[in-house]
């Protein structure tokens, strides 16, 4: 990837404000691969500065112009990696990761800073659980609203490493549609198996009858 197509990428990415770590976190990880996948590698398993043993046999961080160049590779991978980050971090967060050189080190403080510890976190996806569980769609709603609440539970979800089904969101939309959609539904399952149903044909089949409807509602009051 050039160095145009990386900047547009960053441009395009959301920046990291406090209030949207699941969605940075998720679209952060498919930017960085489609950088360099081995810099996504780098943040998985960590980079560490080249090292070398000075007179008195201590092992002393190595200059960087002494460097090999399959350290330097590696580094680069790190460096590439760091840069994504940092060019998608809001100022205030620098708090939190100003002193930090390897790109894996500010992934887990930012990771521990919003998601908590691994009981902090199972903790969290219980309630993002419930809340899935316990959400339907309003009256008032359109189906491209509800489709948007659903899969933004769904991406805080996947970003607490708890992802939700796909076919779990197909059914969540079967059974919490209003009674206006009951007809539609039960002619969906007597021809198709819903079981193997993508979510977004189900939503585009849903907001096709959604407009028909609104369509003969405006004919009736003409």
């Amino acid at each position: 990837m050039d160095s145009s197509s990386v900047s547009n990428s960053f441009l395009k990415h959301p920046i990291l404000d406090g209030a949207n770590y699941a969605l940075w976190k998720h679209r952060m990880r498919y930017t960085i691969k489609a950088m360099d996948v081995r810099a996504w590698q780098s943040i998985l398993t960590g980079w560490t500065p080249p090292t070398t043993q000075d007179d008195d046999g201590d092992y002393i961080i190595k200059k960087e112009e002494n460097w090999t160049a399959e350290e330097t590779q590696s580094s680069s991978y790190n460096a590439k990696a760091l840069n994504a980050i940092l060019a998608t971090v809001d100022m205030k967060m620098y708090g939190i990761i100003s002193d930090c050189t390897i790109a894996k080190d500010i992934w887990d403080a930012l990771q521990e800073h919003y998601e908590g510890t691994d009981s902090v976190r199972r903790t969290r996806l219980r309630f993002l659980n419930a809340k899935f569980e316990r959400i339907r769609m309003d009256e008032n709603e359109t189906i491209a609203e509800y489709d948007k609440k659903l899969r933004e539970i769904a991406t805080e979800a996947h970003a607490l490493r708890g992802p939700i089904a796909s076919e779990a969101m197909v059914n969540k939309v079967l059974r919490s549609l209003p009674k206006r959609f009951n007809g539609k539904i039960w002619a969906l399952e007597e021809v198709k198996d819903t079981s193997k149903m993508k979510m977004t044909e189900l939503i585009s089949i849903l907001q096709v009858f959604e407009m028909n409807n609104t369509e003969q509602e405006k004919d009736k009051g003409k």
